[in-house]
């Protein structure tokens, strides 16, 4: 796949895919996933209701999993309080972070002479 298979403002190297539970209380989980998917960077959602799991694909540079819990949060559903579902949004937004911190960094060169 290349740059072009995947909506604006997502590039391939970045692409993340997460998969985490959802307590959907109140909320209508089709507005949700129509939110979600019209935010800079996300290149696609989807909803579960039989397992009640939401599972969606972002550039890590341009969006992160703080910006789509807010969103969901908002609508009056959150993520599951589960064990498993904390250890994974806690690893996510590791791997978010370092995939933002990589994009931004200047490879520097070993075999330059250096200055005097």
């Amino acid at each position: 796949m290349s740059d072009l298979d995947h909506k604006p403002g997502v590039k391939e190297n970045n692409l993340v895919t997460r998969n985490l539970k959802v307590v959907t209380g109140n909320a209508d989980m089709a507005s949700v996933v129509n939110a979600i998917d019209e935010l800079y960077g996300v290149d696609s959602v989807s909803w579960e209701a039989d397992k009640a799991v939401l599972r969606f694909a972002y550039d890590a540079t341009h969006c992160h999993l703080d910006v789509i819990e807010a969103l969901i949060r908002e609508r009056g559903a959150t993520f599951g309080d589960s064990w498993w579902n904390r250890m994974k949004r806690s690893y996510y937004r590791f791997v978010d972070q370092n995939m933002r911190d990589n994009a931004s960094h200047e490879p520097h060169c070993c075999n330059k002479i250096p200055r005097k």
